[in-house]
C-alpha cells in the first residue's frame, strides 16, 4: 500500500494513468471507511469565483486529496470536531491556479490510519461568459464579480463634466450638504478610464452605499461621521489625502476640483494592495434584456428631479430608439469630459426617503436609508411603482414591485439612483 509520503514522490510527475492507478487500484483496501462529502462547489454547477475553493466534511482526523482531471492538485487534513463524539470534521481546500473554461471533474479521496476511502467524483462546469454581478453586462467571468471600485465624485458647476462618470455601471446621486449633489459612481475594476474625477469627500450614507458593493472606496477625506462609518463598516477606504490613498489619485490643476485618478493608478491600486481575485461578497440585483421596441414607452417623456433649484436639477428624457435615458444637469447637457458623449442610462430609480437632518453649522446632513420606503423606477420608457427595502447600514439595497411583491428586474447596463429627500419635487411629463 501506498503512503501518504510515497504518494508526494508520485505526484512530482502525475500523469492519467498513474490517477488511475492510485485511485481505482486501492479501492478494494477502503471500504470501511467513510468517503468525504463535497458541498461546494455543488455537483453539476457553473464555478463562477476564482480561485476555486473545495469545501466540505470528512472523517475526522484524516487527510483529504483533492483530483482534478485526473491530476493531483493538493491535500488537507480536517479541521477539529466541533464536539469530542463527532465522527466527522470540516475541511476546506483553495487551488490558487486559473482554470480554463470549459468542463471539468473534481475527485477527492480520504486518507486515515493508512487506509485510503473510495473515491468520490463530481462534474462542474467554467463559463467562458457570465453576467457581471453589478450591471448584468455580460462579461468575461474572471470579471463577474470582482471587487467593483466606488468613487466619490463632486457635481459642483465648476467640476463639470465630469470625467469617466460615463462608464459607472451604478451611480448614487443625493445631497451632501447645502443643496449641493455628490456622487458614489460604482465601476466595475475592468474600467479603463482616461480620467476620473473629481474625487471629493466621503459622507456616512455614501459609505453605505460602498459597503453594499463591498466596494474598493476612493475618497479625498470626509466628515468625522463618514470616517466612524467607514470603521464601522469594515470597508476598504483609500482616502486620496492620506499615505495609504495618496499614490492613487493626482492633482491636475489647482484647488479642490482637481483630485483625479486614471486607469495605471486604479490597476496599481489593485495590484499592490491583492485585491484582483477577491469576490465581492454583496448580493445583486436581478437584470434582463432590453424589450423589443413595440414594447417600449413612447418617445419625449422627460424626469425632473429638483433637488435646489435650476443649479442641481436634474433631467432624464428618454429615447425611445435606444431604450436609454439622457442626462441633462442644470439645464445642460451632461457629458462625459473624457468622450465628449452624453451621459446615459438604462434605468433611472427615484428613491424617496425622510427628509435630511442638519448635523452642523457645515450644514452636513444625515439621510435614513434603512427600512423601507416609496420609489418609481424609470425602465423602458414606462414609470413603475416600487419599494425599496434595506434591512441595515450593510444590507444591499433591493426594490420590489408594489404590483407583484416581487424583486423587480433592472435592464442590463447603467442605472442611476436619485435619492430624494423629504418633498422635494419630481415630475415625469
Amino acid at each position: 500500500m501506498l503512503t501518504p509520503k510515497a504518494l508526494k514522490s508520485f505526484i512530482i510527475f502525475p500523469t492519467i494513468a498513474f490517477a488511475g492507478f492510485l485511485f481505482f487500484g486501492l479501492a478494494k483496501n477502503s471500504l470501511a471507511l467513510d468517503r468525504a462529502l463535497v458541498y461546494g462547489p455543488k455537483p453539476n454547477t457553473n464555478v463562477l469565483d476564482q480561485p476555486l475553493t473545495i469545501a466540505g466534511i470528512a472523517p475526522v482526523n484524516s487527510q483529504v486529496w483533492f483530483i482534478l482531471d485526473n491530476k493531483v492538485i493538493g491535500k488537507v487534513n480536517t479541521l477539529k470536531p466541533k464536539k469530542k463524539k463527532d465522527l466527522t470534521a470540516s475541511f476546506t481546500f483553495t487551488y490558487k491556479k486559473t482554470i480554463k473554461a470549459g468542463m471539468h471533474t473534481l475527485g477527492t479521496q480520504v486518507y486515515k490510519n493508512k487506509e485510503w476511502s473510495e473515491k468520490t467524483s463530481q462534474a462542474f462546469s467554467v463559463p467562458e461568459k457570465w453576467f457581471r454581478k453589478i450591471d448584468g453586462m455580460l462579461v468575461k467571468t474572471s470579471e463577474w464579480n470582482k471587487l467593483p471600485f466606488g468613487v466619490m465624485i463632486e457635481n459642483t458647476p465648476e467640476a463639470r463634466p465630469q470625467a469617466g462618470l460615463g462608464l459607472a455601471s451604478v451611480v448614487y446621486e443625493t445631497l451632501a450638504e447645502g443643496g449641493v449633489t455628490r456622487f458614489l459612481a460604482i465601476f466595475p475594476q475592468s474600467v479603463n478610464p482616461k480620467l476620473l474625477g473629481p474625487i471629493r469627500s466621503s459622507r456616512p450614507y455614501y459609505v453605505d452605499w460602498a459597503r453594499e458593493y463591498s466596494a474598493i472606496y476612493i475618497h479625498a477625506g470626509g466628515s468625522r461621521d463618514a470616517f466612524e462609518e467607514i470603521g464601522r463598516l469594515g470597508v476598504r477606504s483609500f482616502d486620496a489625502l492620506t499615505r495609504k490613498g495618496s499614490p492613487y489619485a493626482f492633482r491636475n490643476c489647482s484647488g479642490v476640483h482637481c483630485l483625479f485618478t486614471n486607469k495605471g493608478k486604479l490597476n496599481s491600486l489593485v495590484t499592490k494592495n491583492k485585491l484582483n481575485s477577491t469576490p465581492a461578497k454583496s448580493t445583486g440585483w436581478i437584470f434582463k434584456s432590453d424589450v423589443e421596441k413595440k414594447q417600449r414607452g413612447k418617445n419625449g417623456k422627460k424626469l425632473t428631479i429638483d433637488f435646489n433649484g435650476r443649479t442641481y436639477r436634474v433631467d432624464w428624457a428618454y429615447d425611445q430608439k435606444t431604450n436609454r435615458y439622457k442626462r441633462s444637469n442644470g439645464g445642460v447637457v451632461a457629458k462625459d469630459r473624457n468622450t465628449g458623449k452624453q451621459i446615459t442610462a438604462a434605468n433611472v430609480v427615484v428613491m424617496r426617503v425622510p427628509k435630511e437632518k442638519v448635523l452642523d453649522r457645515k450644514l452636513r446632513i444625515s439621510l435614513k436609508l434603512t427600512g423601507k420606503g416609496n420609489a418609481t423606477l424609470y425602465r423602458d420608457g414606462n414609470a413603475i411603482e416600487v419599494q425599496w427595502r434595506k434591512s441595515s447600514a450593510s444590507a444591499r439595497t433591493k426594490f420590489y414591485s408594489k404590483k407583484t411583491g416581487q424583486e423587480i428586474e433592472f435592464n442590463r447596463g447603467t442605472t442611476w439612483v436619485e435619492v430624494v429627500p423629504g418633498a422635494r419635487k419630481v415630475t415625469y411629463k
